[in-house]
C-alpha cells in the first residue's frame, strides 16, 4: 500500500478517534467517583469531626464478583456424530490455551471492570510465528477503548470503527518490525529521528491519571522514557473501498502499519468481512448505547450517604461521652476539676445553685443516624439485589426453605448479568475457532481424557476441521445460574426417584432425565446406556467420519479399531441411502467394507477372549457349592492365543 493511501486512512482514523471520545467522556466523572469509593479515597469533611469509610463499595463489588466468579467456559459441541472426536480435540486445545494464557484471572479482572465501569472489553486473536500457533487473550482498560457511537450496545459488528490506546513499543521493536516488513520503514525512520512520545498526555492518559488509588496520591505512573513510543491499535472501515483495515498509529496520525483485516483473519461463512477481534459485554446492555451504567453507579450515592450517617453517629457518640458544657467560671475555683476524675470533687465559690453553675449542651441522639443507615441499606438491597443473604452473613434462623428461596431469587437476579456475559463469551468462542482455523498449522500436544485416563495426543488442523464444517457452542452455567435451578433440580430428582417402581413409567427415559439433571452430557448418557458389544460412541463417530471421507472421494486406510458394529453401521448406511448416493460412492464404500474383514476378525477374537477371561475371573470369586470342582487359578494367568472367528 502506497504512502499516500496510508496517510488518507490514518487521517480518517484520527477523525474517528475524536468522534468516539465525545459520548464516552460523559461517563468519566462517574467512573472517578466510583474509583474514589472503591480505592478508599479520603475527602476532607467540613461538617464532621470523624471521617470513617465503611468500605461498602469494596464489600459490594467483591460480593457481586463472588456470585459470577466462575469462568463461563465455552465448550464446542457436535452438530453431527462424525464431529465427536474433532470436537474433543478442539475443546482440549481450548483448555490448554486457557491454562497457559491465564484466562481465569483475566476473566475476573474483566468482570471487576464491568461491575465498577459497566463494561468488560477484551481483545482475542491468534497468530503463528515460524508456524508455531499462539493464542492471545488481552483484557482492555475501559479508559483506553473507543468505539463508533452509532453501533449501539448489542452487536459490535455494527461498528464502523473501534480500537484502543494500548500499544507500547521501544526502538528495538520498531527497528525489528521495519526489518521484517511488519511496519513501514519510512514511518519508523520518521519516529526514530524524533524523540519518544511516551510522556505525552492524550485525553486517555489524562483520564487515567485522575484515577484514584488507595495511596491517595495523584501522579503519572509512567516515566519519561525517550526510547519508548505509544500507539493506537485502530480498526476501521475505509470510506473509499468499504474494506476493514487494521492500523497502528500515534496521536499525530503517523501510521507504522496499515493492513487489510482480511490478510490477518479469515472471513466466517455468512459474513462479508472478518470479525472485529474484540469481544465485550455490559452489566446492563442497552440497544442504543454502548457505554451503559454500572452496578456501582446505582448504589454509589447510597453508600456515600451511609458513610455520612455513620460519621454523624460517631460525632454524636463522642459528644455524649465528651460533651460541651456551659460553666459559670466565677463560681468554680479550679476549672481543671471539671475533667472527670474518680471520686473527684468540684469546689465552688459561695452559695450557688449548681444548675446555674454547670450545664451540659444537649446532643442529638445516635439512634437517628442508625435508623437512616438501615433505611438506606434496605433501599440498596432492593436496587441491586446484594443483600446479607447474598453475602452469606444473614441469620436465617434455620429456615432452610426460606433461605433456599431467597438464594434462588438472588440467583435469578444475577442471572441477568450472566446472560449478558454469556452472550459476550459466545463471540469469544467464535473468535477462538477462527484463530485455530487460521493458525494451527503445526501439530500441538493436548491432554485428552479417555477411557484409560488422561492421555497426550498430537493434533493438527485437519484433526479438528473439515471443509464447510461448523460446530455448536455451549457456555457452561455460572454460580448464579446453578443456584437458580438448584431447587428445581431437587424437585425433579425426588419425583423421578419416587417413581422408580412405577411400571407405567418409561424407566430408560427416567434414567436419561435423571442423568441429564445431574449434569451428564448427551454423549455420556449414551455411553452409560450402551450395554451391547457394539463398541462405544467414539468408534461410531469414527465410522461416520470415515463414511464422510469416502463420500468425498478421499483416500483413507482401514480403521484398525473396526469391529462388527463398525461394519454393521456402514452396511446400514448403504441400505438406508440407496437413493442418496451414486454408483461410484456405493462401490467405494463396499470395497472399503471388504477391506475390513481381517481387522474385524482380529478385534472380535480379542474381544471374545477378554470376555472369556472376565467370566473366569468372576467365577473364581463365586463361593463353590458342594460337589463342584475348584477352578484352576493358574488358567487365568496363561497367555491365550487370539484364535480365529
Amino acid at each position: 500500500m502506497n504512502k499516500q493511501t496510508v496517510e488518507k486512512i490514518a487521517d480518517q482514523a484520527l477523525e474517528e478517534i475524536a468522534l468516539a471520545r465525545v459520548p464516552k467522556q460523559g461517563k468519566i466523572n462517574n467512573w472517578h467517583l466510583n474509583e474514589e469509593l472503591y480505592y478508599a479515597k479520603k475527602r476532607k469533611l467540613e461538617e464532621s469531626r470523624t471521617n470513617v469509610s465503611l468500605g461498602r463499595t469494596q464489600e459490594f463489588v467483591h460480593t457481586l464478583l463472588s456470585k459470577i466468579d466462575n469462568p463461563l467456559v465455552f465448550e464446542f459441541t457436535k452438530r453431527k456424530n462424525s464431529q465427536l472426536k474433532r470436537v474433543q480435540n478442539l475443546n482440549s486445545l481450548r483448555q490448554s490455551d486457557q491454562d497457559s494464557g491465564f484466562w481465569d484471572l483475566k476473566d475476573i479482572v474483566g468482570k471487576k471492570q464491568a461491575i465498577i465501569y459497566g463494561r468488560s472489553i477484551n481483545w482475542y486473536y491468534a497468530d503463528s510465528i515460524n508456524r508455531e500457533y499462539r493464542s492471545h487473550y488481552e483484557p482492555i482498560d475501559v479508559y483506553d477503548f473507543l468505539i463508533d457511537p452509532t453501533c449501539g450496545g448489542l452487536d459490535i459488528e455494527e461498528a464502523r470503527h473501534l480500537g484502543c490506546y494500548s500499544v507500547s513499543l521501544d526502538k528495538r521493536e520498531l527497528k525489528e518490525g521495519a526489518k521484517n516488513k511488519q511496519f513501514y520503514k519510512w514511518a519508523v525512520d520518521e519516529l526514530l529521528n524524533g524523540s519518544g512520545n511516551y510522556s505525552e498526555q492524550s485525553q486517555e492518559e489524562t483520564n487515567k491519571q485522575a484515577r484514584v488509588y488507595g495511596t491517595n496520591i495523584l501522579q503519572n505512573k509512567q516515566s519519561n522514557d525517550p526510547t519508548r513510543y505509544k500507539f493506537w491499535r485502530w480498526l476501521t472501515t475505509w470510506q473509499e473501498d468499504g474494506e476493514r483495515y487494521y492500523l497502528v498509529l500515534d496521536n499525530s496520525g503517523r501510521c507504522i502499519r496499515c493492513q487489510p483485516l482480511s490478510e490477518l483473519f479469515s472471513t466466517p461463512r455468512g459474513m462479508d468481512y472478518p470479525m472485529w477481534p474484540v469481544w465485550t459485554w455490559a452489566a446492563f446492555p442497552d440497544m442504543t448505547e454502548f457505554w451503559t451504567p454500572s452496578y456501582v453507579d446505582y448504589v454509589r450515592d447510597i453508600f456515600m450517604a451511609q458513610d455520612v450517617s455513620i460519621n454523624q453517629m460517631l460525632d454524636n457518640a463522642e459528644a455524649i461521652n465528651k460533651p460541651m458544657r456551659v460553666v459559670n467560671i466565677t463560681a468554680i475555683e479550679n476549672l481543671a476539676e471539671l475533667k472527670y476524675r474518680r471520686d473527684g470533687i468540684i469546689k465552688t465559690k459561695g452559695d450557688y445553685d449548681i444548675n446555674r453553675v454547670y450545664q451540659t449542651v444537649k446532643t442529638p441522639s445516635i439512634n437517628t443516624p442508625i435508623e437512616v443507615y438501615n433505611l438506606l441499606e434496605g433501599i440498596q438491597a432492593k436496587a441491586s439485589g446484594v443483600t446479607d443473604g447474598t453475602a452469606g452473613v444473614a441469620d436465617e434462623g434455620g429456615k432452610v426453605g426460606i433461605y433456599e428461596g431467597n438464594q434462588a431469587a438472588a440467583a435469578d437476579r444475577f442471572g441477568l448479568l450472566n446472560k449478558s456475559y454469556s452472550f459476550g463469551y459466545k463471540r469469544f468462542a467464535k473468535l477462538y475457532e477462527i484463530g485455530v482455523r487460521d493458525h494451527l498449522t503445526k501439530k500441538v500436544a493436548v491432554d485428552i481424557i479417555g477411557p484409560d485416563g488422561v492421555e497426550v495426543r498430537d493434533i493438527k488442523r485437519t484433526d479438528i476441521f473439515k471443509k464447510d464444517d461448523d460446530f455448536g457452542v455451549m457456555v457452561t452455567a455460572s454460580n448464579a445460574q446453578t443456584l437458580a435451578s438448584e431447587q428445581d433440580k431437587k424437585l425433579k430428582l425426588n419425583f423421578l426417584a419416587s417413581q422408580a417402581q412405577n411400571q407405567k413409567i418409561n424407566q430408560q427415559k427416567s434414567f436419561e432425565m435423571q442423568a441429564s439433571i445431574s449434569g451428564f452430557t448427551e454423549d455420556e448418557i449414551e455411553q452409560l446406556l450402551d450395554t451391547t458389544t457394539y463398541g462405544n460412541a467414539e468408534l461410531m463417530s469414527e465410522c461416520d467420519r470415515d463414511l464422510e471421507s469416502l463420500l468425498e472421494d478421499e483416500e483413507i486406510q482401514p480403521n484398525e479399531l473396526a469391529n462388527n458394529a463398525y461394519k454393521q453401521r456402514m452396511v446400514d448406511y448403504l441400505r438406508d441411502h440407496k437413493e442418496d448416493i451414486n454408483m461410484q460412492q456405493f462401490k467405494r464404500i463396499a470395497a472399503y467394507i471388504d477391506s475390513l474383514d481381517q481387522i474385524i476378525m482380529r478385534n472380535e477374537a480379542r474381544q471374545f477372549q477378554n470376555e472369556q477371561i472376565d467370566q473366569m475371573r468372576q467365577a473364581a470369586m463365586i463361593p463353590q457349592q458342594e460337589g463342584e470342582q475348584p477352578i484352576q487359578q493358574d488358567l487365568l494367568n496363561q497367555d491365550q492365543p487370539y484364535g480365529e472367528v
